[in-house]
């Protein structure tokens, strides 16, 4: 990468020296990477006409020049949106102010070592990224160096601050930048400020480890919001800190006990809250002779013991919340101006606080255990602006004292125990924005008696619900036009809510109170929460927007049961078709069931009829229809008395059969064809007649049209089950046909080969074989039909099987 780097500076080097570029001229580049100019300054006097005699930029925004060489350039706070490209001027030699910042400029900080004569560069608040670079090490005049808030620079800093030895200011806070803090420290000369806030370096602080330069000149020193760990100056014979003024190490992970800070003697601000700090609390801290602190803040950590006595006279700001402390309230508290022992574990009297002296302005004893009341005859709090002594156990009344301080803006004294009427001068104080006596005991009614001839009033937020109030609200309380939040539920206010209230309230409560009447107009804004519970003659008429929003809320309602209508027709829809669907398949099955009796039936019915048509021989006889073209016909009887023959012929059989005499094989013979049957063979019909006196003259049943078809197949030959009858396809084809009975399966034949041989021949419909299977099933029921003379049955289709089942002739 720094390979990468060099070759690209090298290269706009040559550019520079080849194309002659001016320092003018190098802004003029430098410009074409901005996009936008809110202000307008930038874009609008860097013009390239607009140049001085000295070859100067004339009146260019932030620009300072001298014959014809730029020494600074001060953009900042423009809010410049664009790329700033630091290798286009990197031959302004003479630089030595560079100022970008609080702007949008984005980039990286690429060639940063070539402003030799560079003193103060200040990028901060912009959108750099990548590293710094180490080139930043041969700037030997540097004395401030501002990177903050860009959020993308990152990356170790790279060794050899040391070489920086103007450096005075160094500022990197709202990066994220790494490493370990005292390879940084130790590398410092007489650095005065350090901010590497808010990165995320790591190890423990033990300036002792730090130069001597550095701890004898550093002034302001933050290293909060880091991954510091260990103890604070752990390292043994620590220097005196000379100059150390400033000192922030918050939001780490440091531990152990808090230093006495006896070598830092000229320390003003110690800032060491949100650590795991324990043991308890120096009190050298919070001696006067001690330290000349103005501000001490060790809160969010895990000190103990009790706070003692406060005697500095420098201390302004005191914050030790949200520990473990115990004890008393200090008696004293020096001129401190704020003290917060919020969330704590003290205890005791809460009117020590009287002997605080008038320097006091904010006091904050939330979340403790503190009893007592509050003092009634303390007059010096001319400065307090702030009493949070809410979440204790304090009792008795308020005093009318406390609403006469005159710079008192906010009160809170919610979840104790105190009781009595409030004080009427509490609502008419003229600064006092915040009331916040919710959870206690208080009765009477509202004090705004006075309130109509007050001047103005400035509460704007009113706690006091979960009290014993009662009484009708005031019409005064439409006085107080400044209110933002109102809550006066969980009381016993009756009567009507007045009306009048300003619109400018966000939150507002009265509900588990006795109201009645109707609720004003620009109150029925709020939702029925703020009304209800409670208040059970408390009329909530329908605004128009309320009357919409009830519209919308009763369409969508009506949508949901739409919905829920239509999956129950759905689900109806479903189990009535699987019903049918079960009803359906039900017929299909006792259909089948009914064909497949039938077909019983009718294989029983055709033993009848045979049996009854020739008693006297029997032969059967089996056919496959597999043929095999070889096998030759080695008889063919020809008989000249029949006059209809089986009109089915195949091509296969062709070969043997005579072109004159052949006729169409196992065609279904026609109403016709039955009958010239009839007229042409009398003489053969009264000889078979003669003998089968049984059987039924059903010649002239309709055919079925499906099975007229002039040019269908018998595949196959006929074998003989016991070889007792010589029989061909091609005989078989010249028989003549009669029918003799009809099923659903087909048409039952009679055909008389010679007056010895007579057959029954069944012509299975097309489409109600069903393949091999019934086919098989045929071939089964006829073989084990006994007959009782000469009869042959054969079992015919009327195409040919490509699975070629079996044909049967018995």
């Amino acid at each position: 990468m720094q390979i990468i780097c060099s070759m690209i500076f090298l290269l706009v080097m040559i550019m520079i020296s080849v194309s002659g570029f001016s320092d003018f001229e190098a802004l003029l580049e430098l410009k074409k990477g901005f996009q936008s100019d809110p202000f307008g300054k930038v874009l609008a006097s860097w013009d390239a006409k607009a140049l001085s005699t000295d070859r100067c930029p004339l009146n260019w925004y932030g620009v300072t020049c001298s014959s014809g060489v730029v020494t600074s350039i001060d953009l900042n706070g423009l809010g410049l949106l664009g790329n700033f490209s630091f290798p286009v001027i990197v031959g302004l030699r003479m630089l030595q102010n560079l100022s970008i910042s609080n702007n949008q400029f984005a980039g990286t900080l690429s060639n940063i070592g070539s402003f030799k004569s560079l003193k103060y560069l200040d990028v901060s608040g912009n959108l750099f990224r990548g590293s710094l670079p180490s080139g930043i090490l041969n700037l030997r005049n540097l004395e401030f160096v501002n990177l903050s808030g860009n959020n993308n620079l990152g990356g170790v800093i790279p060794s050899g601050f040391g070489s920086l030895e103007k450096l005075k200011y160094l500022d990197l806070q709202g990066n994220s930048f790494s490493g370990e803090v005292m390879s940084l420290f130790s590398q410092l000369n007489s650095v005065e400020y350090v901010d590497i806030s808010r990165n995320n370096f790591s190890g423990s602080l033990d300036l002792g480890l730090a130069k001597s330069s550095f701890v004898s000149s550093i002034r302001y020193l933050n290293v909060s919001e880091n991954s510091l760990v260990g103890e604070l100056f752990s390292h043994d014979g620590i220097p005196f800190f000379d100059s150390l003024e400033v000192f922030d190490a918050s939001s780490n992970r440091l531990s152990g006990s808090v230093p006495v800070f006896s070598f830092v003697v000229s320390l003003k601000i110690l800032r060491l809250q949100d650590n795991q700090l324990s043991a308890s609390l120096p009190p050298g801290l919070l001696q006067e002779s001690s330290t000349i602190l103005t501000e001490l803040d060790l809160s969010l950590n895990q000190l103990e013991g009790p706070v003692g006595t406060i005697t500095s006279s420098t201390l302004k700001k005191l914050n030790l919340s949200s520990n473990r402390l115990s004890g008393s309230l200090p008696l004293k508290v020096g001129h401190c101006a704020i003290i917060d022992l919020s969330n704590n574990k003290i205890s005791g009297d809460l009117s020590r606080i009287q002997n605080w002296g008038d320097s006091i302005e904010i006091i904050r004893l939330s979340s403790n255990s503190l009893t007592g009341t509050l003092p009634g005859q303390t007059s010096q709090f001319l400065r307090l602006t702030s009493l949070e002594v809410a979440n204790n156990s304090l009792q008795g009344v308020l005093p009318f004292i406390l609403g006469t301080y005159p710079e008192l803006k906010e009160i809170d004294l919610s979840h104790n125990q105190l009781n009595g009427v409030i004080p009427s001068n509490l609502f008419i104080s003229a600064k006092l924005t915040e009331l916040n006596l919710s959870n206690n005991n208080f009765s009477g009614s509202l004090p705004l008696q006075d309130a109509s001839t007050a001047g103005n009033l400035s509460l704007t937020n009113i706690g006091l619900s979960h009290n014993s109030l009662g009484g009708v609200l005031s019409e005064e309380l439409t006085r107080f036009h400044n209110l933002i939040s109102l809550d006066l539920s969980y009381n016993n206010f009756e009567g009507n809510i007045p009306d009048g209230l300003p619109d400018s309230l966000k939150v507002f409560t009265v509900s588990a109170n006795n109201l009645s009447g109707n609720v004003p107009e620009n109150l029925r804004r709020f939702p029925d929460s703020a009304f209800h519970p409670g208040n059970a003659l408390l009329n909530v008429p329908v605004s128009p927007e309320t009357s919409k929003d009830k519209t919308d809320m009763t369409l969508r309602k009506h949508g949901y049961h739409m919905k829920s209508s239509v999956k129950a027709a759905l689900i109806i829809g479903l189990v009535v078709g699987a019903a049918l669907l079960a009803l359906v398949c039900a017929m299909f099955h006792f259909t089948s069931r009914k064909q497949h009796d039938e077909e019983k039936s009718d294989v029983t019915g055709e033993k009848s009829i045979v049996q009854k048509t020739e008693p006297s021989s029997s032969n059967v006889i089996a056919a496959k229809n597999s043929v095999q073209e070889n096998e030759s016909s080695s008889s063919t009887t020809s008989t000249p008395s029949i006059k209809a023959k089986l009109p089915v012929s195949s091509s296969r059989f062709s070969q043997y059969s005579d072109s004159e005499n052949s006729s169409p094989f196992l065609k279904e013979p026609t109403e016709e064809l039955h009958s010239d049957s009839t007229k042409k063979d009398e003489a053969l019909s009264s000889q078979v007649s003669s003998s089968t006196p049984s059987l039924p003259k059903i010649q002239n049943l309709p055919d079925n049209p499906r099975s007229r078809q002039t040019s269908m197949r018998l595949d196959g030959n006929l074998y003989i089950f016991d070889s007792s009858l010589k029989l061909t396809a091609e005989e078989l084809s010249r028989a003549p046909a009669e029918a003799i009975g009809r099923s659903c399966h087909g048409t039952l034949y009679r055909a008389v080969l010679n007056p010895d041989s007579v057959l029954a021949v069944k012509w299975l419909r097309e489409g109600t074989a069903k393949g091999l299977l019934l086919g098989s099933e045929r071939t089964r029921e006829a073989h084990h039909i006994k007959i009782h003379g000469c009869t042959l049955f054969s079992f015919l289709s009327p195409r040919g099987w490509t699975a070629k089942p079996p044909t049967i002739v018995t």
